[in-house]
């Protein structure tokens, strides 16, 4: 059985041996340290004592009671203290080394006794109470280890400086490194691309910006990318001094090339709508200019043909008044016909457009709006000393075309303003009707094929397009451009 050990360091040799006879005749094994061999904490680490009892008074009370604090601390053993006297300084000074005891001489028996049992009883529980919460604190972060190994999210922890402190498998595996060698390194040093929309930054000064969820972008091990929404929460410590951050990463890198790559065919969706707009608008310019050119002047021929006809037939003979009104019937016939092609014609491709520009194009459009529809048109066109590309023309033509067709057939109005003008360097196209008013669910419908193409068209000019809709109060549709943008 083991025997309880008890190291006495003492300065009188005599006081040591009268401790020591004590003890043993209570069953603790003793040995003694004197004060002239100025124990030191390898010496009492050598002894391997279950107590220390230490007279504070070797040479100066400071000096045992930094040894005791020590022999505390270092080596985990219970000191107690043996003084002549009980003096406030003294006091003050043991306290701070925290005894488990303070005997004052002459020692008695019982006294010793007794303050050596309570000490190694309280000892003994400080112990246990110490292994019970290590053993409580490793399960925890054993447990804690496993929850955040197995989630599904990436978890890093970071001190102040950026530095990672921990960081859990799901990471690891995301970036392709091992435990070590992520620890201890500033996070920036894994980072790609880095923020992906780069207005999601935090802003100087922002403290809420700096805690909100981002988009990241992260640079593997192999040189490959990843993407993930970073979410981050600072950590304070008891002070409620910042100390660091955790962060929750979720990867996003199979969606993010999903966008990519939807991204990637919208942009080719829209280079192909944008040049197949461009070759029917030249398909129609040639059209209409064959149409109004050469279908016109072959039909002015035969009516020309048929009045020569008309000219060289005697009323008088036999048929001839017959045929002199079948003549004059063709005619008529031939006059509509030059009129339909006209129509045709300026319809496909208005020859106002090319040849005088915007605003005496819009002027027909809306005079002949009036004449098919008796919809009554108001205009206020204010830019004639405004340059325009011919792209730029022919997109806010055919969006105020697409916007009359739609008040023709949805509106139900009896009257259309169409205000044109330059405002703030940009080029603004207002058409407001006095209809029934568009409802907020056609705005944005994907059956809306129409509105859809005028977006489509003002979008390489980087234009804005709103529409807005009261109920029987009508209409809205307003045309921002930039005309910096259409210079170019």
């Amino acid at each position: 059985m083991h025997k309880t050990k008890i190291l006495i360091i003492e300065g009188d040799p005599a006081a040591a041996r009268d401790i020591e006879r004590t003890l043993s005749s209570l069953g603790y094994s003793t040995s003694s340290l004197i004060a002239d061999k100025k124990p030191t904490l390898s010496l009492v680490k050598k002894h391997k004592p279950d107590l220390v009892l230490l007279d504070i008074v070797l040479e100066k009370a400071r000096r045992g009671i930094d040894l005791a604090r020590n022999i505390r601390d270092g080596l985990d053993i219970p000191v107690i203290f043996i003084a002549p006297t009980a003096d406030k300084r003294t006091l003050r000074m043991a306290q701070r080394a925290e005894p488990f005891g303070y005997l004052l001489k002459p020692l008695e028996e019982k006294t010793l006794e007794f303050a050596v049992k309570m000490s190694l009883a309280r000892h003994a529980t400080e112990k246990m109470f110490k292994e019970r919460a290590a053993r409580i604190f490793e399960e925890s972060e054993k447990r804690y280890r496993q929850l955040v190994d197995n989630i599904s999210e990436g978890i890093i922890i970071q001190d102040k400086n950026g530095i990672i402190t921990s960081a859990n498998e799901k990471f690891l595996g995301m970036i392709g490194y091992k435990r070590e060698e992520v620890i201890g390194r500033p996070v920036t040093e894994l980072l790609g691309e880095g923020w992906l929309r780069k207005e999601e930054g935090p802003k100087a000064g922002a403290e809420e910006d700096r805690w909100k969820s981002v988009e990241l972008a992260w640079k593997r091990k192999d040189g490959k990318s990843i993407y993930t929404i970073l979410s981050r929460k600072p950590i304070y410590d008891v002070k409620g001094r910042f100390s660091g951050s955790v962060a929750v990463l979720t990867d996003i890198t199979d969606r993010r090339e999903v966008e990519m790559e939807l991204r990637r065919s919208h942009e080719e969706l829209r280079s192909l709508s944008l040049h197949l707009e461009s070759i029917r608008e030249k398909e129609s310019k040639r059209i209409a200019g064959e149409i109004h050119d050469q279908l016109g002047q072959q039909l002015t021929a035969l009516k020309i043909d048929l009045s020569w006809l008309a000219n060289r037939i005697p009323p008088l003979e036999e048929g001839g008044k017959e045929i002199l009104e079948k003549i004059g019937s063709m005619s008529d016939l031939m006059d509509k016909t030059i009129q339909t092609v006209q129509k045709i014609s300026a319809e496909l491709r208005p020859v106002l457009l090319d040849d005088l520009g915007l605003v005496p194009a819009i002027e027909w459009l809306a005079q002949d709006f009036e004449n098919r529809t008796k919809i009554k048109c108001r205009l206020q066109l204010c830019c004639d000393n405004v340059a325009l590309t011919p792209d730029c023309s022919t997109a806010i033509f055919r969006i105020s075309q697409e916007a009359l067709t739609n008040v023709a057939r949805h509106a139900r109005a009896t009257r259309v303003d169409i205000n044109l003008r330059e405002q703030n360097g940009a080029l603004v196209l207002k058409i407001s009707d006095n209809g029934k008013g568009i409802m907020e669910d056609k705005i944005y419908s994907p059956s809306s094929l129409g509105l859809m193409g005028m977006r489509e068209r003002i979008r390489p000019f980087g234009g804005e397009l709103q529409i807005t809709g009261m109920p029987r109060k009508g209409t809205t549709l307003s045309v921002t451009l930039p005309l910096e943008t259409k210079q170019k």
